[in-house]
């Protein structure tokens, strides 16, 4: 038998269990939506926190005192010393950190200050988009410059580029005027866009300007030469610090690159926790659909004992049942494609990320029902129709 009369016979069979054959279809049809969904919004959540862990340019190792105690205090100073005696450290950057206020034109704000010094860009992994960052002369005459992330750009002058322009910042309880030189990608864009003005506006400085010759900074950020262990190297660096320069107190060492792999392997297994969900519901609709091919079988066995009886081989009662289920699964698989990305296109419009995600996730899941209907659910029922005995059902 001729392939094309196994397919109309397949049609045929769908059309006389109509109803049968419409609730296999929405069964498959919301199998797929929900898995699109799932996977879709799952895909996009993980790209946003991977996208939110890489901004925020941290790597390395970050030293800082838990607690004060006798001996020398904990300046930048040390930060120098330790770049320039320790062989596995290449850059290290003194951190002094302070709020306050912002303010221009109609606009103002609290901020968070981060006084840094001309290695920001060697310490940190920051995206600049206009300007420059930090030069060393500036930093020893503390200039009053800043260094603003794109997102506080936008909303104190509704644009990016804003090199040049004067930005009053209230410093250690004194307001003073403050040129822009640089503006960086945004390091809390996801966390913005989820807690909103929770998110507190980051501000870079000279080091200078926030602390003093002898004041303490509050941490120091440390990169080390590439392939270095850096648990060793902080150890090296606790060591150094506490019987060189005698700095009292606890001192704190932690590994910033370990903590963001960490964050990035839960983020892993949360994603496949959730496919292995939408896998389960896309397994469910496919065993409803195989279920009722196999009811199908049993009620059309005298049917099959015929068209066996008059010369048909067991391949072409095999070819009907599979044409069968993918025909189902085809129909459902667009459907559920289909209600699936008009779903996603109504939540991209209020996050236009997802829009790509919808067409790639629909492109796979589509034909991915069509071939596990036509293999995986119907070979059951399409096999044991075929095994049938004509002289048996007579």
């Amino acid at each position: 038998m001729k392939r094309r009369d196994c397919l109309r016979l397949s049609l045929r069979q769908a059309r006389g269990t109509l109803l049968r054959s419409s609730l296999c279809v929405l069964s498959v049809a919301v199998g797929v939506c929900a898995m699109l969904l799932i996977v879709c919004t799952v895909a996009f959540g993980r790209a946003q926190v991977r996208e939110g862990l890489d901004a925020l340019g941290l790597s390395g190792l970050t030293v800082y005192l838990e607690k004060a105690g006798g001996g020398a205090p904990f300046t930048a100073e040390q930060a120098e010393a330790m770049e320039q005696s320790l062989p596995a450290v290449t850059c290290a950057m003194a951190v002094k950190a302070g709020s306050g206020q912002f303010r221009t034109g109609h606009e103002q704000g609290a901020a968070v200050f981060f006084g840094v010094d001309e290695r920001l860009g060697e310490v940190m992994q920051l995206e600049l988009l206009h300007g420059a960052l930090f030069r060393a002369r500036q930093i020893e005459r503390a200039e009053r410059v800043a260094v603003i992330d794109n997102l506080l750009a936008r909303k104190l002058f509704r644009r990016e580029n804003v090199v040049g322009k004067e930005l009053r910042l209230a410093v250690n309880g004194t307001e003073q005027s403050y040129e822009i030189i640089g503006v960086i990608s945004s390091q809390a864009s996801l966390l913005s866009g989820l807690a909103g003005s929770f998110v507190p506006n980051i501000v870079y400085l000279p080091y200078s300007c926030l602390a003093g010759e002898r004041e303490t900074a509050d941490q120091i950020f440390v990169q080390c030469m590439a392939g270095t262990d850096l648990d060793a190297a902080g150890e090296q660096v606790e060591g150094f610090l506490k019987e060189r320069q005698q700095v009292g107190g606890e001192l704190a060492v932690r590994n910033l690159s370990g903590a963001l792999d960490t964050a990035d392997e839960i983020v892993g297994l949360v994603t496949l926790a959730f496919f292995a969900i939408a896998a389960i519901a896309f397994l469910i609709a496919m065993i409803g659909v195989c279920g009722s091919l196999l009811a199908a079988a049993d009620e059309r066995k005298p049917d099959i004992g015929v068209f066996l009886a008059i010369g048909a081989q067991p391949r072409d009662v095999l070819r009907i049942f599979l044409y069968q289920a993918m025909l189902l699964c085809l129909i459902g698989g667009a459907a559920g494609s289909l209600l699936g990305s008009g779903v996603l296109w109504m939540l991209a419009q209020r996050i236009p990320a997802l829009a790509a995600l919808r067409l790639g996730w629909a492109a796979v899941l589509f034909p991915a029902a069509a071939v596990v209907g036509g293999t995986v659910c119907g070979l059951l029922p399409a096999l044991r129709a075929a095994r049938l005995d004509p002289v048996d059902i007579m």
